[in-house]
């Protein structure tokens, strides 16, 4: 091969080479900047889920809000208590409603029921004999023995023996009896919330 066929031959690899290196440099800086905006990519993304999860984690909490609000505003524009009695001429007589206030479900102490004795005589042995709940309730009625006297003017104030669960408004009826044989029923609505009670 002649002298100037081989200088030709390394000026052509030399160019290819340095070619060839000058590509990889600009692969290189090009991945590079590829990279950097993937992690700026990332870190936008990353930034703006957590602001869609908090704007939903609010909005979330502010239906909650606005559905126990409601609840609570249609449980006061409902009757507070209905109360009848079956009383003797000279006897006991039963005036039955629910104590407002907060309770707990799960401890036997949801709300108080009050009993009032509104007759001329003492009534003995005070008992609930039956509790229904209209409502989104879970509940399980059980008779439940105050075994306690009421005498007249005063009110007895007991927890029904029963566990409450549920989520809405509701509407309980109770039924209460004593030794003596007279009987009261009274009514009263309140809200439920898992297990904590509001009687308004």
């Amino acid at each position: 091969m002649p002298p100037s066929s081989l200088v030709f031959f390394k000026y052509i690899c030399s160019v290819k080479l340095g070619s060839l290196g000058g590509l990889t440099i600009r692969i290189d800086i090009s991945y590079l900047k590829i990279e950097k905006n993937l992690v700026m990519k990332m870190f936008i993304y990353h930034h703006s889920l957590n602001f869609v999860k908090k704007m939903e984690e609010r909005e979330r909490m502010r239906k909650i809000a606005f559905l126990i609000v409601t609840c609570i505003i249609t449980s006061l524009s409902l009757p507070f208590i209905t109360a009848e009695s079956t009383a003797l001429s000279n006897g006991p007589e039963f005036e039955v409603g629910i104590y407002p206030g907060l309770g707990f479900g799960l401890g036997f102490h949801a709300f108080e029921i009050t009993v009032k004795n509104i007759g001329n005589s003492t009534a003995h042995n005070v008992t609930l004999t039956d509790l229904k709940i209209e409502g989104p309730v879970i509940y399980n009625n059980r008779v439940t023995h105050w075994y306690r006297d009421v005498e007249p003017g005063t009110t007895l104030l007991g927890c029904p023996n029963s566990l409450f669960i549920g989520m809405g408004r509701f509407t309980a009826t109770m039924n209460v009896t004593c030794d003596e044989g007279v009987t009261g029923t009274g009514s009263g609505n309140g809200f439920i919330l898992g297990l904590f009670v509001l009687i308004p």
